[in-house]
């Protein structure tokens, strides 16, 4: 399926331009793992 729109990527970019300072590399991959489970989640329903 092919979907066009924000990417979790997207989302974690905004996410981190948001927040206006440099982030650990693992605060990036939890917010990262959090943003894919929301996504999965809203796609399941």
């Amino acid at each position: 399926m092919i979907v066009f729109g924000d990417t979790a990527v997207d989302r974690l970019l905004q996410w981190l331009r948001a927040s206006g300072e440099p982030k650990d590399v693992r605060e990036l991959l939890v917010q990262y793992l959090e943003i894919l489970s929301k996504l999965v989640m809203e796609e399941s329903e």
